[in-house]
């Protein structure tokens, strides 16, 4: 795939207002596809488009209604509730009035309150809503807010990019609630006054009043892997709402598989157009990296199981920076790590994915209370993210299947070493630019295949070392991380590039014409507190 197109015009979206779905912003650890959602935000907000994020945050204001608070006041309120659901990835649960726990704390209600409450839930799961009219969404402008304290939060940096926030309650719940359930029901938006709406990941959706509807696939794991948590049959329905939308694929492969496994079932597809976009790496080097972040004597870093903080010499360890789930085969590299003998040359091994309560992650922990070398750090902040890529000895990731392989592609942008499952994705982001000269792939079938490549990248960096004095050995290393940063950038640039102008080509080969100038309606903002 080539990553050098001509850069497209920054206002070659003007006029357009498009919305982005927010469902994997809203999930508490922002892994890959969190990523390529804020690099979708970059990319319209660069276009010149108005950018409005659909969440189905809708925080509950009851608790204010009953005590008759003024609307402006109430407005404030749920802007911070909404903000806080987005900054903690959990819905916001109202407190209880004084006239609620008194009533609660009734024998007749208590022994009610339980069975109505799981009654209520089980009726919405059987009848999830189906349409979202437009008076029934909550419009926020949040260029408007002064001085909130959400807008300074790191977790919120995206909003930078967002002109303002869309609440629908539940509505991604609902959409697939909708697919798992019911063959043929389409989840339907009135997104009247916005001209498109783009998700970032397949959902059984459809927008009733916009020009413009493109749905991004990312990969098709759960008709093809059986150890996920996805409903087959609704994952199956969401990836067939796809095709009566336009496009956009993380990959070549995924396009094929797509095209040979959904298209050819779906009666639409045919009139929309698709394009398979490079999405941009993940790592934000500040301005001044060059002089601190390239001086760093040493990483110091929190690890699950460990009395203090732990200390990683640079070059001294090995990162696996991806979920623990058993697609991503960390027990296998794992297996790979022990089997290598690096440790007894003082190599670590890191791992930044939290671990779950399935039987998968226990084994994990099983394997990694009996070596004092493996951490877990569990999720870590985009900043400890950075440090340890720029950092690492090399980057692992074992993956049986993957949509793209952003940790792969950040590596690679470092020329920092990865050693790779050979997956179709991997294999694309190999072909890239000189990554092949990064981006090693190693077959899944054989521990000792890995341990060797494992061995190799230590005694490589063993090698360049032992000729060296301390004092010299310190400038490999500011030299080394310097030529990172500066590598990353130069790379980070062209892809992105690349990324934007793959995302307006679709975005304007969908909508046709160029559209008129048009007065969008009213949109209704936060909810009234009094009646």
């Amino acid at each position: 795939m080539s990553t050098t197109p001509a850069t497209p015009s920054s206002q070659s979206l003007h006029g357009l207002r498009l919305v982005v779905t927010a469902i994997d912003l809203e999930q508490s650890e922002h892994r890959g596809i969190a990523v390529y959602s804020k690099g979708v935000l970059r990319a319209l907000k660069r276009a010149g488009a108005e950018v409005w994020l659909l969440t189905q945050f809708d925080p509950p204001m009851n608790d204010l209604r009953s005590r008759r608070i003024p609307k402006t006041t109430a407005d404030t309120v749920f802007y911070a509730r909404v903000l806080e659901g987005l900054n903690t990835g959990q819905h916001y649960l109202s407190q209880m009035s004084l006239r609620q726990r008194l009533l609660r704390a009734l024998p007749i209600v208590k022994q009610w309150v339980s069975p109505v409450l799981r009654a209520r839930a089980k009726l919405n799961t059987l009848f999830p809503q189906r349409r979202y009219p437009g008076r029934s969404l909550k419009c926020l402008p949040i260029r408007e807010l002064f001085d909130n304290p959400y807008l300074q939060t790191e977790r919120l940096d995206y909003l930078l990019n967002v002109d303002g926030l869309i609440c629908a309650d539940d509505i991604f719940v609902n959409s697939f609630r909708l697919a798992n359930q019911k063959p043929g029901e389409v989840l339907e938006i009135d997104l009247q006054g916005f001209d498109g709406l783009i998700t970032t990941c397949p959902l059984h959706i459809r927008p009733t009043t916009s020009k413009i509807f493109i749905q991004t696939v990312h990969d098709l794991i759960p008709l093809e892997y059986v150890q996920t948590s996805d409903h087959v049959a609704g994952f199956a329905r969401r990836l067939r709402s796809c095709a009566s939308a336009g496009r956009l694929f993380v990959s070549s492969a995924t396009q094929r598989k797509f095209n040979t496994s959904i298209l050819p079932t779906a009666m639409e597809g045919a009139e929309h157009h698709s394009r398979v976009l490079i999405q941009s790496p993940s790592l934000q080097f500040p301005g001044d990296a060059l002089d601190w972040e390239a001086q760093m004597p040493s990483l110091k870093i929190n690890a699950e199981g460990k009395g203090q903080l732990q200390t990683l010499k640079p070059g001294g360890y090995l990162l696996f920076n991806s979920s623990v789930e058993p697609r991503k085969n960390l027990l296998f590299a794992l297996r790979a790590y022990v089997e290598s003998g690096i440790e007894r040359h003082g190599i670590r091994f890191c791992i930044t994915g939290m671990l779950k309560h399935d039987a998968y992650s226990a084994s994990v922990s099983r394997l990694v209370s009996g070596h004092n070398s493996i951490l877990l750090t569990g999720y870590v902040d985009e900043a400890t993210k950075r440090h340890l890529y720029l950092n690492a000895l090399a980057l692992v990731s074992p993956s049986l299947v993957e949509g793209f392989g952003i940790p792969v592609l950040d590596a690679a942008c470092l020329g920092l070493t990865a050693i790779a499952s050979p997956s179709a994705s991997h294999q694309e982001i190999q072909a890239l630019h000189d990554f092949e000269q990064h981006v090693l792939l190693c077959s899944t079938l054989q521990t000792s295949d890995w341990a060797s490549a494992m061995r190799l990248v230590t005694l490589k960096q063993e090698q360049q070392q032992a000729a060296l004095d301390e004092q010299a050995s310190r400038r490999h290393l500011i030299r080394m991380r310097s030529d990172r940063i500066l590598r990353y950038r130069r790379y980070q640039q062209l892809i992105d590039q690349s990324f934007d102008t793959t995302i307006c080509e679709l975005i304007q080969a969908e909508s046709g014409p160029p559209p008129r100038s048009h007065t969008p309606r009213r949109l209704q903002v936060a909810p009234r507190a009094m009646s």
